[in-house]
């Protein structure tokens, strides 16, 4: 079924009558050079959020009590009416264009957006939203809602568009924001109030440029890295497809690791090293998307409960099978890690004769996490190693 403006249809009422849900966005053109953020408001019967906590974006990814989660890739939210909090009683799913008045960007540069909900078992599409976004010319789009009624969840299309980004939307919920990417000057929070919530995402835009996260508590929680990459390039058409005969890239994300013990060792997919997350090195990386048809991309999870115990973490990023086309991968890599500003790390310079990328370096500092951009090339693992002197030994290997 799907859905037009304004259209509802009742969850509860469904012959499936799911007691979990997911809102899956997609748009089209896929490969847009539009950077988009997904979020959901938990909002009261008045239509505001009870905390800043009712806010799950690409900083804070669960509403507490796991009745709401964000799909690390952004394009997913997985709704479980049961452990909603009594107070909620409305859901908004939004998308936003970062930066895109800064960038003179609007959804009108898409043709559509597309909201599925389905089964939480991911097997029975529920309703489709298609919204046509062509004449658009707004950066932030409220896309729907559940609500309950009666004590009914129904969900309804709602395809509003909005002016501003992601900081104008979470005020008119009721988030206080204490930075706007869009914005010009935000003005200082008054030192008496809460401490507002942190939208930033910060662009390490040039080479060796480093940045230093703050130990707050007693760690960091879960620190989740994500390498993507341009799937059209992939496709076996034109310059790079010609390259790689026809062949999808397998760009691997991996990294090598020190402890303060003076341990040292790699965690990648080649020769099956995935690590740990709850024994050392607490390092784990998160399958191996072999063909480069993921939409997320490859994930690799440190436990940052335990980074007193790691002394440096090198991300690196390696062109198993295919020609060493860096260029046409436009591979990005981001670092989130929670109540802490989004890192983003872009390879954009490009070595086209060296299968190995060093990305970043996170460096322990009085248990503080120094991110550094690196983006060097190396032919393999070894001269890698001996640039970063790890002093591991090396044999040949393979993925099965």
């Amino acid at each position: 079924m799907d859905l037009q403006p304004g259209q509802n249809f009742s969850i509860s009422q469904h012959s499936l009558a799911p007691a979990a849900v997911e809102i899956l966005l997609d748009w089209t053109p896929a490969d847009t050079p539009l950077t988009l953020d997904a979020s959901a408001f938990a909002l009261t019967a008045q239509g505001k959020v009870r905390g800043d906590g009712d806010l799950i974006f690409y900083n804070q990814l669960e509403l507490a009590g796991g009745g709401i989660r964000r799909a690390e890739d952004g394009r997913a939210f997985t709704v479980r009416f049961a452990a909603l909090p009594a107070a909620i009683e409305r859901i908004a799913i939004a998308l936003t264009i970062d930066q895109g008045q800064r960038r003179g960007q609007s959804f009108g540069q898409l043709s559509q957006v597309r909201a599925n909900i389905r089964a939480a078992d991911g097997k029975t599409v529920l309703a489709s939203f298609p919204l046509a976004t062509k004449m658009m010319p707004e950066t932030a789009l409220i896309v729907g809602e559940l609500y309950r009624r009666n004590g009914e969840w129904k969900f309804r299309a709602v395809g509003q568009g909005f002016v501003g980004g992601l900081g104008p939307l979470a005020r008119q919920y009721g988030v206080e924001v204490s930075d706007d990417p869009d914005a010009a000057a935000p003005p200082p929070p008054a030192s008496a109030a809460p401490k507002p919530i942190r939208l930033e995402k910060i662009t390490l835009e040039k080479k060796g440029s480093s940045i230093s996260l703050e130990k707050k508590g007693q760690g960091f929680g879960e620190i989740v890295v994500n390498l993507n990459w341009n799937r059209g390039g992939n496709s076996g058409g034109g310059f790079f497809g010609r390259l790689t005969g026809g062949r999808k890239v397998d760009l691997d994300l991996g990294c090598l690791f020190k402890l303060r013990n003076g341990r040292a060792g790699a965690v990648q997919a080649l020769g099956d090293s995935f690590g740990n997350l709850h024994q050392p090195p607490y390092i784990r990386l998160m399958g191996d998307d072999r063909s480069g048809a993921s939409a997320q991309g490859e994930f690799l999870h440190i436990n940052g409960q335990h980074w007193h115990e790691l002394e440096r973490v090198l991300l690196f990023a390696m062109i198993y099978e295919g020609a060493p086309n860096w260029a046409e991968t436009d591979a990005v890599v981001t670092v989130q890690t929670p109540n802490q500003p989004t890192l983003e790390i872009r390879i954009d310079s490009h070595r086209n004769d060296q299968r190995m990328c060093a990305l970043a370096m996170l460096e322990n500092h009085g248990d503080n996490i120094k991110v550094t951009k690196l983006v060097e090339y190396f032919l393999d693992h070894r001269f890698l190693d001996q640039a970063y002197d790890f002093g591991l030994r090396w044999v040949a290997g393979s993925k099965d």
